[in-house]
């Protein structure tokens, strides 16, 4: 005997769990991407107004800078196969094991504006910015795995579409000062615009074996924002060129956003919830052992759990699994090289680094579910979160200047799931 799975409750959300959402929030500019993303105790151009405010007062001249990013971002889902029981070779139930796809998005846009006043006495600098926080724009579709229940019948999940889109951009302002020859101090203030429109829909199928029906939806579930959030940045800057030690924490912003599910057989259900933005905290260090060469190493605690409440659970308040969902937060590790050629055309700056990327997707532990316990729903649920790893980003790029006033970099970030391209100009 077969019977199609519908639970628990709201299964129109639940499964919408189903992509890993690993968030990145990274520095902007080419050149922080060309040396890892150490940035925090370099921050030598107008990109400092996010990675670093205080390294402000280093730029020596007024400036504007535009970048120009393309990303490049491949996501596995649970689309199809046999969790448990036997193949019976009927219809779509042809395969033992899961069967994972790649979800894949990618976008190209301005990352990063910014215009940087130094005043004439070289103590304070101002600036203003719009920077791209974060950008996801994710599309799968699941033909629904095929389970065995305790009484040995062979169930399926409900096939599912979900596109899921959010966008989050920032609009600050940012200030450093120089409180004596060896200190400087930053801070910014950023409004940040979230928009959010992730719809996930379930299908009937041609029997209980056959293809999925797209014109008969049976559930639906959404989850929308559009509003604004402001979050401060606080910088430190120690030491001269040679040496320097920066520090910065930046606030994550909160947005308001709804959740909304419906299935035929349940009243639709609103929740209201906050979409919050991780907090950051940066250690990091620049060092040039010759004059030429430069060395930048920065440690970056990022807390991936505030993403955990209402964003994620809000998905899953009906199945009563709400707490078994958890965000590890994450520690990165980044490092990158300079080496200027001062007699070469462009007085070219070639640079290298490479990142460690600690896996903060969404992971399910079922110890952690109810008293009332559903094995299918624990073993779906477990095997289409269980993909989310850790990556080390390799990087590279080259930075070209042209007279006084006009700088160009370049820079690409490559990772087993992500690839990103920048590219900027610098006018000063």
């Amino acid at each position: 005997m077969a019977f199609m799975a519908l639970a628990p409750a709201d299964a129109a959300a639940q499964n919408s769990l189903q992509i890993p959402l690993q968030f990145d929030f990274l520095n902007p500019g080419a050149k922080s991407l060309a040396v890892g993303g150490a940035f925090a105790g370099l921050a030598d151009d107008a990109t400092a107004t996010f990675a670093n405010p205080a390294g402000l007062v280093q730029l020596g001249a007024s400036e504007v800078s535009l970048e120009l990013r393309a990303t490049w971002v491949t996501t596995p889902f649970l689309q199809a196969g046999r969790l448990s029981g036997t193949v019976t070779n009927q219809g779509d139930d042809t395969i033992a094991g899961p069967v994972f796809a790649d979800s894949s998005g990618s976008h190209v846009g301005p990352g990063f504006i910014a215009g940087v006043y130094m005043h004439p006495s070289h103590r304070w600098v101002i600036a203003g910015y719009r920077h791209e926080l974060a950008r996801v724009d994710q599309t799968f579709f699941s033909n629904g795995v095929f389970q065995q229940n305790a009484a040995g019948q062979s169930v399926r999940d409900l096939p599912q579409e979900g596109d899921r889109e959010v966008s989050i951009t920032g609009y600050g302002v940012a200030g450093s000062y120089r409180i004596s020859p060896l200190v400087a101090v930053g801070v910014g203030l950023a409004a940040y615009t979230f928009d959010m429109n992730s719809v996930f829909r379930r299908f009937a199928t041609n029997g209980f074996f056959g293809p999925p029906l797209l014109d008969k939806e049976l559930g639906r579930a959404s989850q929308t924002g559009d509003n604004v959030g402001w979050a401060p940045t606080f910088g430190v800057m120690i030491g001269r060129d040679e040496r320097r030690l920066g520090i910065v924490f930046r606030q994550g912003a909160s947005f308001d956003m709804t959740t909304n599910s419906v299935t035929p057989s349940n009243t639709p259900r609103t929740d209201e919830g906050r979409f919050r933005v991780p907090h950051t905290l940066a250690f990091g260090g620049s060092f040039r052992p010759k004059p030429l060469l430069t060395l930048a190493i920065e440690v970056t605690q990022i807390w991936y759990s505030r993403l955990r409440e209402d964003f994620v659970t809000a998905q899953a308040v009906n199945t009563g699994y709400a707490d078994s969902f958890t965000i590890d937060n994450g520690t990165e590790v980044h490092g990158g090289v300079q080496y200027t050629v001062p007699r070469w055309w462009g007085v070219p700056r070639f640079r290298g680094g490479a990142w460690f990327d600690p896996d903060h997707s969404v992971k399910f532990t079922p110890a952690a579910g109810p008293a009332v316990r559903d094995p299918l729903f624990e073993e779906r649920l477990s095997t289409a979160l269980s993909k989310g790893e850790n990556q080390v980003h390799g990087t590279g790029g080259v930075g070209l200047t042209f007279g006084r006033h006009f700088e160009v970099n370049a820079a690409i970030d490559i990772a087993s799931t992500t690839r990103i391209f920048s590219t900027s100009l610098i006018v000063r």
